[in-house]
């Protein structure tokens, strides 16, 4: 299964640093949601080889289990199912799959591979949905004898067995895109349970939506996160606390990052010289005045002086 594309976490994470510091200079301007687009049409291919499935299976019933599970997730706005029935914009979706099985006996494994491509018309309007969706899977079931059902039967009862294996990975796949999306709106108590698992995609959209929406009562968590193993985790942690002014990331991260890292010391230097406070100052000065490098300690001083100004500039004591 291909997984979503990602950019880079740091550089999202200072973006939304500076413009939740910029929005607050707009008073009299709330931030819009984007308006939702309209779902139109949702067709699925079957690209199973001859002989490979118990006849063809009915796409319809995929189809409509497909778009009732989309339109579902409030991800779209009602709309007829057609791609010229909105005025707006529109997604579509064009769905494929293949199936496939093996027999041992008396018993037997259904496999699938579905695969949803999501586009917006027109793609470049906000909220446009542009996702490449793969997932497989498979069931085991045992065969039912000739005794008790006829062979007609028992092809209905495999189709039927193949088109519901297909229609749970296709829902499946529209739950998982539709999760992150819904944690921007749950409930702070859902983004923290989403905050506390073990990684993956739900995890860092957790991450961001708590510097985005100020849940401070994460930010306990949030410092742990700045030592996590994975770098893209560790940034957008520090992104989101960016975002939420708390310089106690200030302590974190002088205390547990090695200054022998040039990578790090870099993101280490922006990122205090944001947070600001006393701790920030003496940090940059110690850094400006005896890191080995002349180039860390030229980028130390230069941060020492960004914070400088933007503090004097704010009339914040130090």
């Amino acid at each position: 299964m291909s997984g979503l594309p990602t950019g880079k976490v740091f550089a999202a994470a200072l973006v939304l640093a500076a413009g939740t510091s910029a929005s607050g200079c707009r008073r009299n301007r709330a931030p819009t949601a984007p308006a939702r687009p309209a779902l139109g049409s949702v067709s699925f291919r079957d690209l199973t080889p001859p002989g490979n499935a118990p006849g063809e299976l009915s796409l319809a019933p995929i189809e409509d289990a497909v778009r009732q599970r989309l339109l579902g997730t409030g991800m779209f706005a009602p709309s007829p199912a057609s791609d010229a029935g909105s005025s707006g914009p529109v997604v579509r979706v064009r769905g494929e799959f293949a199936i496939d099985g093996a027999v041992v006996g008396s018993k037997a494994a259904a496999r699938a591979v579905v695969r949803m491509r999501l586009d917006t018309r027109p793609s470049d309007v906000p909220g446009a949905i542009e996702e490449d969706l793969q997932g497989q899977g498979e069931q085991t079931y045992v065969i039912p004898s000739h005794d008790s059902h006829g062979e007609d039967k028992a092809l209905a009862a495999q189709r039927e067995l193949y088109s519901n294996l297909v229609i749970r990975l296709a829902r499946d796949l529209v739950d998982g895109l539709a999760a992150p999306r819904k944690l921007r709106e749950a409930a702070p108590e859902v983004v923290h349970a989403a905050l506390a698992a073990d990684g993956g995609e739900l995890r860092a959209e957790a991450i961001r939506v708590a510097g985005q929406r100020q849940l401070r009562q994460e930010i306990p968590q949030l410092l742990v996160l700045l030592n996590d193993p994975d770098e893209a985790t560790r940034d957008a942690a520090l992104g989101a606390l960016i975002a939420m002014k708390e310089r106690r990331a200030v302590t974190e991260l002088t205390k547990s990052r090695s200054l022998r890292d040039r990578r790090e010391m870099r993101k280490i230097l922006e990122a205090v010289s944001l947070l600001g406070g006393q701790e920030a100052l003496d940090y940059l000065s110690f850094v400006a005045a005896t890191h080995d490098e002349e180039e860390i300690r030229t980028e130390a001083a230069a941060a020492k002086a960004r914070l400088e100004r933007r503090e004097a500039e704010s009339g914040q004591t130090k």
